[in-house]
């Protein structure tokens, strides 16, 4: 059969479609079904949540009913797939613009009494509603199973986003997305139809031209998007459908065709999806199916699922019409349906009691294949005292089976697919988002900083330009950005053209093993969780998701640091293409933090037309590969011989570096631009076959990372690993066997890679000569350090025997500090008696976000730092004397720098000057615990500083004093409140610290 033929658009008209077979299996997944099966392992699954209701789905009805729920005293939580509220108009567009009757709902008065609708708006509305009325939420989930207790009712659910997978226990579960994919995974029996006609399916686009299409019917709507002194029109595009069947591909082929029929150039905004009735029901306790109904004429049992007690369906495949149905999806009714469904729940949970043990159904497979699925398990706030279910080993079904699956369509993912695809690979790119680019799209950073523009990046470049005329009014005239959409858009429809296929709306959490080698990965989806297989994974989630699901090490802000490069979240009015922001840290996968960064958000950028859907983060977890990038390979110029990218670009850190030569001799200003070659083996997860990791997951130093993680160099990395993946298919060899020559001659003549890398070698280790000129131009500003810093043995001896032969002052300086830095304390005298000239502090410095280039600390600082990594007692009262100069508002980095060389020394007579410090008055007291504590403490500010560096001065000094005996427990206390902190880092710093000693 042809990819793509079992999907064909028809006239249009309305009917419905045969299921008779949908769940033939295990009710998981449509019967898009290979009869193929992997195991999942039994597992430990962290609760986040024990509540009377948990509902399915962020709709304006599923707010309704929340809220409705507490109001009533009982306890909610809802998990939203999606990372805003409001799927069923913010997602889809529908009903948005319009206006609902006089004398609505209260809820829908608030949504619609606005003079011009936004999403921004709706959205904010609707999260206001959960907050004020104490709903738990989560949003960027996905349910991947129903819990039952032993009697075999519903008793809550598994989630699984990029943390992994966590349950969430309740006396009753509410199924509010549109298709009722919660409610088959508890068994409910779907309703089922001998005709297999047409679906009218629908997608809502703004500012383009009226789309024309025999296959469309449009439809204007009266409403208008502003972006400034600009109106654009806004269509409702609809055609008709007949998948042959409702699996994630087929509905991904729907919104392909859409998004081809309507897309032209003078496109502002668009849905993130397409919108449908489906043409399906659950089968009720009672059946409204042969009338209309108003939504107050709705009997409720037709919202219960036959044979399942404590489980509703709030949405559309209630047992009810199709007719009906339609007015279940109009949040003109369904506010209303979802605030009656909710004070019937809670009068049903009012006396209901909890069950006392939770499990999944184990599903048994007809054909399991070899291996088991491992997954992400990242850490959760211990919320709920540690609490854990076991859920029983089961199978999950394989949904699709390709040579090539790249996870994650951002700045290398959509290159990856696009190049495996051009090299006949079958080739699959699972996106969460609707929309292929990432940080230069998706993210609202559409104009390069530094970067290789050459290779692939060059064809990217001109192709998007080529996306309308010279003259267009939307061209840009800068050739380093270009136009949002028209990007999106190309990436698209070439990997389509190329023979890729696309899957939006899903993400990764795991990876199935069989022994060292990745066989596919677990997708979470809308229809719950499921396998891909692969002969070849490309990891582009920019965080190393599947290469750390498989077992791979990895590196990330822990007990050992919290130095994480500067991350933003950016307003999106119509039109946008560059919203570069730095005002926060974002750990990606975090779904606390990311929960918490889109309700600041909304807080920060009020009267905009919406936000972005990607965080703009610069720094992520990054895998132990074969081998780690270093900043002396950067500065030294290292070659290697299996270079597979080419990158340039100056240390944009983006806050502050932790590197010992940065700490001696801080990085060049802006105007230097490095040159940095990545071998193959920085991304291969070490020990693991069958996976590629590109991007910011790659195997790097953090403080090595600015140079190597600008755009353009990782969209010419993407191709150039998409290339090396299909070819290693065609060759039937893994990845480490290829014949890495033929690829780089390929990328030579692309303009991917210089010339010179057909006949570079290793140039490591540098020879003996070069160190004795090092320790020879120490004095020159530290020239020659980073050749001396990598490789210690060799260095001591060498800088030894100077220090003792040397008679100038400054030389002598400056060997003791490297030494120092060494953990050497030869030159300790020397180091004490230059802090001790100081009499104040010097110069310091804030923590910096935006444009952060050179130092991040002062001289002295580093000073301090170094006599610390003498481990000598001795230097204690040199250190406690500047200490106790601080006051509140001194610099950042003379704070750090103290708590870090009394931590180093590790000894209790440093204690009281810590717990002095932290009782400055405003030290203590900013972690954030609750989501409504992030509101008030938002900052309007887009590149804000300040919050940054009053968590970080308390942070640190707080880990030092609990490592150095801990006076009247002010540290663990402290640590402990940020081990609950929903930023990320800092909950991972805090918690490791506490565990770690």
């Amino acid at each position: 059969m042809e990819r793509r033929s079992f999907l064909k658009i028809t006239a249009l008209g309305a009917g419905y479609i045969t299921l008779s077979d949908l769940y033939a299996v295990d009710s998981r997944l449509s019967r898009y079904d290979s009869g193929k099966y992997c195991m999942q392992p039994e597992r430990q699954v962290p609760v986040v949540g024990n509540c009377d209701v948990v509902i399915c789905g962020g709709s304006v009805a599923a707010v309704s009913a929340a809220a409705s729920i507490r109001r009533q005293g009982m306890s909610v939580f809802l998990i939203s797939s999606l990372p805003y509220p409001g799927d069923d108009i913010c997602g889809s567009y529908v009903h948005l613009f319009e206006k609902p009757q006089p004398d609505s709902h209260p809820l829908l008065n608030r949504l619609y009494d606005v003079p011009v609708m936004t999403p921004l708006h709706a959205k904010t509305v609707l999260e206001n509603e959960l907050l004020e009325n104490h709903v738990d939420f989560l949003y960027s989930s996905f349910v991947s199973d129903v819990l039952f207790e032993e009697t075999g009712r519903p008793s809550g659910i598994i989630i699984a986003n990029r943390a992994g997978r966590q349950a969430i226990l309740a006396k009753c579960i509410i199924d509010a997305s549109a298709d009722a994919y919660v409610a088959r995974l508890a068994g409910a029996k779907v309703s089922s139809s001998e005709s297999s006609e047409p679906v009218s399916f629908g997608l809502i686009t703004a500012g383009n031209k009226k789309p024309k299409s025999e296959k469309l019917m449009v439809r204007e709507l009266s409403a208008r998007v502003m972006e400034g002194k600009n109106t654009h029109r806004i269509w409702e595009s609809k055609a008709d459908f007949t998948p042959a069947d409702w699996s994630v591909a087929s509905l991904n082929l729907v919104e392909k065709e859409l998004r081809d029929l309507t897309w032209n150039s003078d496109q502002v905004d668009a849905a993130d999806f397409p919108f449908y009735i489906p043409p399906f029901n659950i089968k009720g306790k009672e059946s409204a199916q042969n009338i209309f109904l108003k939504w107050d004429e709705i009997p409720i049992n037709s919202c219960k699922p036959e044979d399942i007690d404590n489980f509703y369906v709030l949405g559309p495949s209630a047992d009810v019409s199709r007719e009906t149905a339609l007015e279940m999806a109009s949040p003109f009714s369904s506010v209303s349906i979802g605030e009656k469904l909710g004070k019937v729940v809670s009068l049903e949970v009012k006396n209901s009691k909890s069950a006392g043990k939770y499990d999944i159904r184990p599903v048994k497979g007809t054909e399991v294949l070899k291996g088991v699925t491992g997954e992400i398990s990242e850490k959760i706030r211990p919320a709920l005292g540690d609490k854990k279910v076991t859920i029983s080993a089961s199978a999950l079904p394989v949904l699709a089976e390709y040579d090539v699956v790249i996870l994650g369509g951002g700045t290398a993912g959509a290159c990856a697919g696009i190049s495996a695809a051009r090299q006949g690979a079958r080739t699959l790119v699972v996106e969460y988002l609707h929309g292929l680019g990432g940080t230069g799209t998706m993210g609202m950073i559409g104009r390069y900083w530094d970067g290789y523009r050459e290779g692939f990046t060059e064809e990217i470049d001109q192709a998007v330009r080529n996306m309308a005329a010279p003259d267009h009014p939307r061209q840009k005239t800068r050739k380093d950005e270009w136009v949002f959409d028209w990007k999106v858009e190309w990436y698209r429809r070439e990997l389509h053209k190329a023979g890729g296929d696309l899957w939006f709306g899903a993400l990764g959490y795991g990876t199935l093993m069989e022994g060292k080698t990745a066989k596919g990965i677990v997708v979470a989806t809308s229809q719950g969780s499921a396998v891909v297989l692969a002969k070849i994974i490309i990891d582009s989630t920019g965080s190393a998701d599947l290469a750390i699901a498989a077992g791979a090490p990895y590196d990330y802000t822990s007990e050992k640091t919290v130095a994480i490069q500067g991350a933003g979240l950016p307003p999106k009015n119509a039109g946008d293409h560059y919203n570069n922001t730095d005002w926060t840290f974002i750990d990606d996968s975090d779904v606390y933090d990311i929960t918490r960064l889109f309700v600041a958000a909304k807080e920060k950028y009020k009267g905009e037309y919406d936000i972005g859907k990607l965080p703009q983060t610069r720094e992520r977890r990054r895998i132990i590969g074969e081998y780690t990038i270093t900043v002396a390979d950067v500065i030294n110029n290292r070659r290697y011989a299996d270079t597979i990218s080419f990158h340039k670009s100056s240390f944009d850190t983006h806050g502050f570096t932790i590197d010992p030569l940065f700490t001696i001799r801080p990085p060049e200003k802006r105007h230097k631009i490095y040159d940095a070659d990545v071998p193959l083996r920085c991304l291969l997860p070490k020990g693991i076959d069958g996976i590629i990791v590109t991007g910011l997951g790659a195997s790097a130093h953090r403080d090595a990372m600015p140079v190597i993680r600008m755009q353009p160099c990782l969209q010419d990395q993407g191709y150039a690993v998409g290339y090396l993946a299909a070819t290693a298919v065609k060759s039937g060899v893994v990845v480490r066997n290829t014949d890495l020559k033929s690829i780089q001659d390929h990328l030579v003549k692309m303009g991917n890679l210089p010339a010179r890398v057909l006949t570079d070698k290793d140039n490591f280790p540098l020879p003996e000569l070069l160190f004795r000129k090092s320790v020879a131009s120490l004095k020159n500003n530290f020239e020659g350090l980073e050749v001396l810093l990598t490789n210690y043995e060799k260095s001591q001896p060498l800088l030894k025997e100077a220090f003792k032969r040397s008679n100038m002052p400054e030389e002598q300086l400056a060997i003791a500090q490297v030494l120092a830095m060494m953990g050497n304390a030869e030159g300790l005298s020397i180091l004490a008696n230059e802090v001790n000239k100081s009499e104040s502090w010097d110069e310091g410095w804030h923590y910096t976000g935006m444009g952060q280039f050179g130092e991040c600390m002062s001289r002295l600082d580093s000073l301090i730092i170094a006599l610390g990594n003498t481990k000598r007692e001795s230097a204690l009262p040199v250190i406690a004397a500047k200490a106790k100069l601080l006051t509140y508002d001194h610099h950042f980095s003379h704070f750090r720098a103290i708590a870090i060389a009394f931590e180093t020394i590790g000894k209790p007579e440093s204690s009281s000057v810590l717990y002095d410090l932290l009782n400055l008055p405003g030290m203590k007291g900013n972690a954030i615990t609750s989501i409504s504590e992030v509101r008030k403490k938002t900052k309007k500010d887009p590149v804000d500083v300040s919050q940054r560096n009053a968590v970080l001065k308390e942070l640190h000094l707080a880990r030092a004093l609990y490592r150095c005996g801990d006076k009247n427990g002010l540290g663990e206390s402290i640590l402990n409140q940020y081990a609950n902190d929903l930023h990320g880092h800092y909950f991972r710093h805090a918690l490791g610290i506490l565990e770690f000693n």
